[in-house]
């Protein structure tokens, strides 16, 4: 098999004041060249696994508090999209595009950190991973809808 891949990424930052953003895209253009299992010929299709877009795109705002117990509060929230992904070489399988939200508020104290986080707060559904074993075809689902808590302690 032969096979041939370009694409571009593009990123972009910016930063004032308490004030962050930050937007990040790839693109992939992965393609078989020459593929013939002898039962079938895949030139032109799509190579398994390989991403055609990626984006993200996040936002975060500092409030500089400096008292005697509270030093700061960051929110920031951020969005990440994903796919098409083909799973195959003869690209009968396919993951669409999807995207998750994730956000976090960070308090930070003197010497400790509390950050509520949650990640893919939209529930979306969607698949990471696929193989074939023994004549059976497995998808590894995404984790849905979650979230947490953090502690850090600045000794």
């Amino acid at each position: 098999a032969r096979a041939r891949s370009y694409g571009v990424e593009l990123s972009a930052a910016y930063n004032y004041e308490g004030l962050n953003l930050r937007a990040d895209y790839g693109y992939t253009n992965a393609r078989f060249r020459k593929y013939d299992d002898g039962t079938a010929n895949y030139a032109g299709n799509r190579l398994p696994y390989a991403p055609e877009n990626t984006i993200s795109l996040m936002a975060a705002y500092t409030w500089m508090i400096n008292n005697r117990t509270l030093k700061q509060i960051i929110l920031s929230a951020d969005w990440r999209a994903s796919g098409a992904i083909y799973w195959n070489e003869a690209n009968t399988l396919r993951q669409s595009m999807y995207s998750t939200l994730g956000a976090q508020l960070t308090i930070r104290l003197s010497n400790i950190d509390i950050t509520l986080w949650g990640r893919n707060l939209t529930n979306t559904d969607y698949n990471v991973f696929y193989f074939k074993s023994v004549g059976k075809e497995f998808f590894s689902k995404g984790a849905p809808i979650h979230g947490g808590v953090r502690l850090n302690i600045n000794l």
